[in-house]
C-alpha cells in the first residue's frame, strides 16, 4: 500500500509540475499555483522541506492545501483567458480601424487622380434626379474633403428629402417635423426649414395637449358611471325615484352618446310595472357633460 501511495505521489505531482510549466505561460501566479501543488506531492521535495523544517505536512492538511491551490488555479487561469480574449478583441478593432484607414486613403487616392471624370459623373446623376446614385457615389469619396462633391451629397439628399415630403399629408406631424429637422441640419441657414421644424413642433405639442385634455374630459365622465355594472349613477336614480317598486329594478344595460356640451344616456332595466309583472324597458335622458346631472328625459 505504501508502494501505491508513493507511485501515485510521484505520477500526480509530475502531472501537476507538467501542468505549472505550460500554465506559467498563461499566467505566472496560475502556474505558481501547481508548482506549489507538484512541491505537495512530490516526495524528494517533501523529504528536502522536512531535513531543513523538522516537520512534516500531514496528509489533511496536504489535501486541504491541495484543494484550495487547485480552486485559486481555475480563478487565475479565467482571468488570464479573459486578458486573453480581451487582447484579440482589441487587435482586432485596431486591425479593422487601420484597414478602414488604408482604405479611406484609397479612395482619396483614387478621387484625387479621377476627380473631374466622378464629379462629372455625380453631376450627371444628379441631372438626371438619381438621388441616391449620387448619395452612393459621393459618400465614398467624401473624406477626401472635396467641397464641390460635398454640396452635391448635400443637395441631392435635400433634393430627395424634399421629393418624399410630397408624398407625406401635412396631418403626419411627427415625420414631416423628423424630415425638415434633417433637412435643416444639412441647411442650417434656411428659414424656411426653420419656420417648418417650428410648425410641426407647435403641431405635435397642440396635438399632445389634445390628447391630455381628452383623456382628463374622459375621466370625468367616466366618473358618471358604476364601475361594478356600468350604469348611469343619477339616471339610475331617477329611474328608481319614479318606479312602483324600486327594489325590483334590475339594471340590463348603459349605453351613452358624447355630444360635446352634453351627453345622451340610454339605460335598458328590467323591473314590475303596476300589474306586478316583470318587465324590459328603457330610459333616454339628456345628462350635463361634468357632474352627470340629468337635464331632460328624451324618451322612456
Amino acid at each position: 500500500m505504501r508502494y501505491v501511495y508513493l507511485t501515485l505521489n510521484w505520477v500526480f505531482g509530475a502531472i501537476f509540475l507538467l501542468t505549472g510549466g505550460l500554465a506559467f505561460v498563461e499566467s505566472p501566479l496560475a502556474g505558481l499555483c501547481m508548482f506549489t501543488i507538484a512541491a505537495l506531492l512530490l516526495p524528494p521535495i517533501r523529504k528536502f522541506v522536512y531535513s531543513k523544517t523538522n516537520k512534516e505536512i500531514s496528509g489533511m492538511t496536504r489535501a486541504i492545501s491541495i484543494f484550495v491551490l487547485f480552486s485559486v488555479f481555475g480563478l487565475f487561469m479565467d482571468q488570464a483567458s479573459d486578458r486573453r480574449e480581451q487582447k484579440l478583441a482589441a487587435q482586432q478593432v485596431l486591425k479593422k480601424a487601420e484597414k478602414a484607414v488604408q482604405l479611406q486613403q484609397e479612395n482619396v487616392d483614387y478621387f484625387n487622380s479621377n476627380r473631374e471624370t466622378i464629379i462629372s459623373s455625380i453631376k450627371k446623376a444628379l441631372a438626371e434626379n438619381d438621388h441616391q446614385a449620387v448619395i452612393s457615389q459621393s459618400k465614398k469619396y467624401l473624406v477626401s474633403g472635396d467641397k464641390e462633391l460635398e454640396q452635391l451629397n448635400v443637395q441631392a439628399k435635400t433634393e430627395k428629402l424634399l421629393t418624399e415630403l410630397k408624398s407625406i399629408p401635412v396631418k403626419e406631424y411627427e415625420k414631416n417635423r423628423k424630415l425638415y429637422r434633417q433637412l435643416l441640419e444639412m441647411n442650417p441657414d434656411n428659414e424656411q426649414y426653420k419656420d417648418k421644424v417650428a410648425f410641426y413642433a407647435g403641431k405635435i405639442e397642440e396635438e399632445k395637449q389634445k390628447q391630455i385634455a381628452a383623456q382628463e374630459r374622459q375621466k370625468k365622465i367616466e366618473t358618471q358611471f358604476s364601475a361594478w355594472n356600468g350604469s348611469h349613477i343619477n339616471l339610475e336614480r331617477v329611474i328608481k325615484d319614479s318606479m312602483n317598486d324600486p327594489k325590483s329594478y334590475k339594471h340590463v344595460e348603459t349605453l351613452y352618446w358624447d355630444r360635446g356640451d352634453h351627453l345622451i344616456i340610454r339605460t335598458t332595466f328590467r323591473g314590475k310595472n303596476a300589474f306586478g309583472a316583470v318587465v324590459k324597458n328603457s330610459v333616454k335622458a339628456k345628462v350635463s357633460l361634468y357632474g352627470g346631472q340629468v337635464l331632460q328625459i328624451l324618451d322612456q
